[in-house]
């Protein structure tokens, strides 16, 4: 009978990713220094021309520019590739003199309960600019905490903590010296990074500024004498530019729904006239208005927009910082089929987002510069005009949208959102009915019996849930006592089957030094000690395996077992494990 082989097996776990090849830093600088600069959650992986003008180091690459005053260490991480061909626009670029128009998630990591650092070590003695980019790429509800140190004494410089970045952001510093970013995983599977970008000083530093004034919705086409004293945009119509500032549009298309009409809503064309005109910038989904004012004062800057047709539209405008992203101010406008003037006061360069959250697109019919008085901007408490009110002694339903898309959802996962149902009469709403139609959809907030008191609003919440990969056209209706008794919601989508993520994780050990052997069994479990699987069909000759059925999130405990001719075992080798992002 043939006795049990035993096996002496040196084993190992290599991961897919190559490790970073990093210039060792140079002696360590004193005076170091992190100061936080900001926030960006606008840019995504489209950097190029915003950061890494001096270099970039990106996450399992070799495409790494990192500029010579530097030396960029990353210690103790690992390293993953999510997508080297990706097609999102949170997806970093690869720069275009490498592959043009390629993208590339990939991160350093570490496992849960640990911690890895970023070491930059400058050694030129001045302060340049360091932003990272971090991206929840596989929405596994990762937070983080990244802290700026001394390299040489460890003492805290600074500490910003992360959540909420599955579509990707970036943290700006000013940095000199020596100076240690540690990651730190607070919830989810790890803590990520995906890349490292270098600047001048200062290169993000805010030049822009905007205060909300107010809302109008009364003037309607009727702007001159209140708005555009120092220049306008009508579009379709005239143009008047402002000596202090320039005026461009990204992304939108233009639209003339009536090009002569006594409408009141149509702007007029000119300060000067009477000829109006309906025409509108427009978007399915975003584009932008970018105002850059050069005189270092603030002005009055007001945008126009009209849901000409009736088409149910929302949208949201957002002022933004061009240079470092930042979020200045954000309004969301509904139920503007008769015009409304949205009016901030402005200084240095911004850009305003219009961004489509209901109906068929976003739009915008004019930008305005000063208002009655010229370049004296409005002063006071912001405020809100609002439409005259309904008939006396009635209620007046009115929907924040008629319409919304969820677009494409994963099966499986929902999708929530809010919708604002106002009663703008005198007389309180009941809700005699709240019927929800279509598969997948939920709603909480509002039902049968709600009451909604004049000049309020109530919020409902719809969820969308798609259990197969079909297309949803649904909604929801209310009916009431208001004056308009029925009011609608209506509320599309399609259900998609969920991306598959494949990983695979590269075994290999020394070979047994028993006579016999004739190949090796590999085994797997998800607990450490606990009960393995058997991986192979059939013993493997070779000294090596790839096990392509990893799945995220997990950590895996691998051993081998080698086999002599008479099909007899050896006991476990030593486990080794590996952690999947």
């Amino acid at each position: 009978m043939t006795s049990k082989t035993k096996t002496s097996i040196f084993f190992m776990i290599l991961s897919l990713m190559a490790g970073i090849a990093a210039t060792q830093p140079a002696a360590a600088a004193s005076g170091a220094q992190a100061t936080f600069i900001a926030t960006d959650t606008t840019t995504q992986g489209n950097w190029q021309g915003t950061y890494g003008n001096d270099g970039y180091s990106i996450a399992d690459t070799t495409t790494n520019q990192v500029p010579g005053y530097v030396a960029f260490t990353p210690q103790n991480q690992s390293n993953w590739i999510w997508t080297s061909d990706g097609a999102e626009t949170r997806d970093l670029q690869v720069p275009s003199s490498i592959a043009a128009d390629m993208r590339q998630a990939s991160c350093w990591y570490t496992r849960s309960s640990h911690s890895y650092d970023l070491d930059v070590n400058i050694s030129d003695g001045h302060t340049h600019q360091v932003a990272l980019y971090a991206l929840d790429w596989d929405s596994r509800g990762r937070t983080e905490t990244i802290q700026a140190v001394d390299g040489v004494s460890g003492a805290v410089l600074d500490t910003r903590n992360l959540s909420n970045f599955a579509n990707g952001i970036y943290d700006v510093w000013n940095v000199s010296g020596n100076v240690k970013f540690n990651i730190t995983v607070t919830g989810g599977v790890n803590a990520v990074i995906s890349a490292a970008f270098f600047d001048p000083a200062n290169a993000n530093v805010s030049t822009g500024s905007a205060q909300f004034v107010a809302t109008d919705t009364s003037t309607q086409g009727n702007w001159p004498g209140l708005y555009g004293a120092d220049g306008y945009t009508v579009v379709g119509g005239g143009q008047v530019t402002p000596s202090y500032a320039a005026v461009t549009t990204k992304n939108q298309s233009n639209w003339t729904w009536a090009a002569n009409t006594t409408d009141p809503r149509a702007l007029l064309r000119t300060s000067s006239g009477s000829a109006r005109v309906a025409a509108t910038w427009f978007n399915g989904s975003t584009f932008s208005v970018d105002v850059n004012v050069t005189d270092g004062k603030t002005h009055q800057f007001a945008l126009y927009a009209e849901d000409w047709d009736y088409q149910g539209r929302a949208e949201t405008l957002q002022v933004i910082d061009a240079q470092t992203k930042s979020v200045l101010d954000s309004r969301s406008i509904f139920g503007f089929t008769n015009g409304v003037y949205v009016v901030w006061n402005i200084s240095g360069h911004v850009t305003v987002t219009v961004t489509d959250t209901g109906g068929p697109n976003s739009v915008i019919s004019g930008a305005f510069f000063g208002g009655s008085g010229g370049t004296t901007p409005i002063t006071g408490t912001p405020t809100t005009t609002t439409p005259a009110q309904p008939v006396a002694s009635q209620g007046y339903l009115s929907l924040q949208a008629s319409s919304f898309s969820f677009g494409s959802v994963n099966i499986g996962t929902s999708v929530v959102q809010a919708f604002t149902i106002s009663n703008s009469g005198t007389s309180a709403v009941t809700l005699s009915s709240v019927s929800v139609a279509g598969a997948g959809l939920s709603a909480t907030g509002v039902s049968d019996g709600t009451i909604i008191a004049p000049g309020q609003s109530a919020t409902l919440e719809v969820a969308y849930t798609p259990a197969a990969a079909v297309a949803l056209n649904g909604g929801v209706t209310f009916i009431s006592n208001a004056s308009d008794s029925s009011v609608s919601l209506a509320l599309t989508g399609t259900g998609v089957q969920p991306p598959v993520v494949v990983h695979s994780v590269t075994l290999n050990w020394d070979p047994s030094s028993s006579e016999g052997v004739v190949g090796y069994n590999v085994y797997r479990s998800t607990v450490s000690g606990g009960s393995y699987t058997l991986l192979t069909t059939s013993p493997v000759s070779a000294m090596s395996y790839v096990d392509t059925s990893a799945q995220g999130g997990q950590t895996y405990y691998y051993a081998v077992t080698s086999v002599d001719v008479g099909g007899v075992q050896s006991t476990y080798s030593n486990v080794a494990s590996v952690v999947i992002p």
